[in-house]
């Protein structure tokens, strides 16, 4: 009877992992679905030269919001999913760290804005940077907010944060229309955007006071240290190439703007990792403080399972449809992204399956050698940047940063192996396999143009869905967890 019960509430939190995961993939697609847009309406209203500096100042102020939160976030959520007493000051002591943290990080960018202007040779970059560096405090706002809401499990909650949040940034590019676009302008609206909606959830939620307690700082600052050094290695491998190709490329302008527009389509996979990494890391680390392995090794395999099959799918149906679609989001110069996007796409997808192993190594106390796998591939990403990016100009950074990924994957994927075991499922593999052939085959054979090219992506996935769901890798129980309404600890 124990061990039905027991085997009971593995289920259970295994079903609350993965209802978790897709609330949050659906939110974080929502944001992707807004910034398309408003994306589309920036690049065609600023031009591909001013949209590369704007895509350029977005690139550093997104460094240092996870500069910010450097693993407070994950370190209070792995506090919290301890069951400790002192839930409350916890949560205190996180908000205080973030806050004061972001005061001085805002006051250090403030003052070497000329430097990074200068060196990226931006013009008026000092300006802009700072309006762009205004965004800081009220990140720590919502930040503060995920890392608590993360430790409680309440991932629907969330997931409303995040769609609240796309939606805001958009509606704010699109009152632009009416008011005129600017690089100046489109920064102001962004961080406008961020401080709506952590006012927001300061009034939704109000915060259980300000005053941190030493112990508790301590304990997260401990756990901090590694996890941040992972994310803040994890994004300036993410943006190196990038600005190495600004810096170091000495042609037009535009290839720039052409190379920003294609990352970001790229990076839409990414909606996969931020949707999972709070869930793979809560859901392991409770596992761990179980000392339950195997059901540690099943969430594994569901979040790579996840990524595989979402990450195989955008890379066989952007890649192959890239010139349309950069025409169609974009408008058709920013096609000549045709050439690097499928680069982008591997890349990505190779991030998104390092960012599920390195959650897992970290929730089970392996922090450290997480954060120096990653950081050790920086100086292999920058010394390709270096040799590739005068050579083969904007293909040269797309190509360092996928040669550092795959270093990176595999030195994460051999430790995550010997402490969990199977990490894939190596039917789940062939499967998706199969099914992106016979999508490759049928994009390939049935070329569309211009606005058709959806019609023809939403076929496409349509079929690899189908193909999937034929083979038994995709299942109704896939369909019904995601409509599933949340429990109360999920809601």
């Amino acid at each position: 009877m124990r061990e039905e019960k027991e085997s009971a509430s593995h289920d259970e939190t295994r079903q609350r992992a993965q209802r978790g995961t897709r609330q949050s993939l659906v939110a974080r697609a929502c944001i992707v679905a807004s910034g398309f847009l408003a994306s589309a309406i920036l690049t065609r209203k600023l031009g591909p030269a001013e949209y590369g500096i704007y895509g350029v100042i977005i690139s550093q102020l997104l460094w240092l919001e996870i500069l910010l939160n450097t693993g407070v976030s994950g370190a209070t959520a792995k506090l919290m999913a301890d069951g400790r007493d002192d839930q409350g000051e916890v949560e205190r002591s996180a908000r205080a760290l973030l806050v004061g943290w972001a005061v001085l990080l805002l006051a250090i960018s403030w003052m070497v804005a000329p430097k990074i202007a200068s060196l990226m040779r931006i013009p008026n970059g000092e300006l802009l940077l700072r309006i762009a560096f205004l965004d800081l405090p009220f990140m720590a706002i919502f930040i503060a907010y995920d890392a608590v809401l993360t430790g409680q499990r309440r991932f629907g909650i969330l997931a409303a944060a995040y769609v609240a949040y796309g939606l805001a940034k958009l509606t704010g590019v699109l009152v632009l229309i009416a008011l005129g676009f600017s690089v100046q302008r489109a920064l102001i609206v962004y961080v406008l955007s961020t401080c709506m909606v952590g006012l927001a959830l300061v009034v939704r939620f109000r915060p259980r006071g300000f005053k941190p307690r030493g112990a508790v700082i301590r304990e997260i600052l401990a756990i901090t240290a590694p996890i941040g050094l992972y994310l803040v290695a994890g994004q300036v491998l993410l943006n190196l190439d990038l600005w190495s190709l600004k810096s170091l490329w000495r042609g037009a302008g535009e290839v720039v703007g052409h190379y920003v527009a294609s990352m970001n389509l790229s990076r839409m996979l990414l909606v996969i990792s931020g949707a999972q990494a709070s869930v793979v890391f809560a859901s392991v680390a409770w596992a761990v403080a179980a000392d339950d392995t195997a059901r540690a090794r099943r969430h594994i395999q569901d979040a790579t399972r996840f990524a595989v099959i979402i990450a195989t799918a955008a890379w066989v149906i952007l890649g192959l449809n890239a010139s349309e679609v950069l025409s169609l989001l974009y408008s058709r110069p920013y096609a000549e992204g045709q050439r690097f996007l499928p680069l982008q796409l591997a890349a990505l997808s190779l991030f998104v399956i390092l960012d599920v192993l390195a959650q897992a190594l970290m929730a089970s106390g392996r922090q450290w050698f997480a954060a120096s796998a990653l950081t050790a591939t920086i100086p292999l990403a920058w010394l390709s940047n270096l040799l590739l990016i005068p050579w083969l100009g904007p293909i040269g950074a797309a190509t360092s940063l996928l040669l550092g990924l795959v270093v990176a994957v595999l030195t994460a994927g051999v430790m995550a192996y010997r402490r969990f075991g199977s990490l894939v499922r190596l039917s789940m593999l062939v499967r998706v396999l199969i099914a992106a052939v016979v999508v490759g085959l049928m994009s390939v054979v049935f070329p569309l143009h211009g606005p058709l090219v959806l019609v023809k992506l939403a076929l496409l996935g349509s079929l690899y869905l189908c193909v999937l769901y034929w083979l038994g890798e995709i299942t109704r129980q896939d369909f019904e967890l995601l409509k599933k309404r949340p429990g109360k600890d999920s809601a």
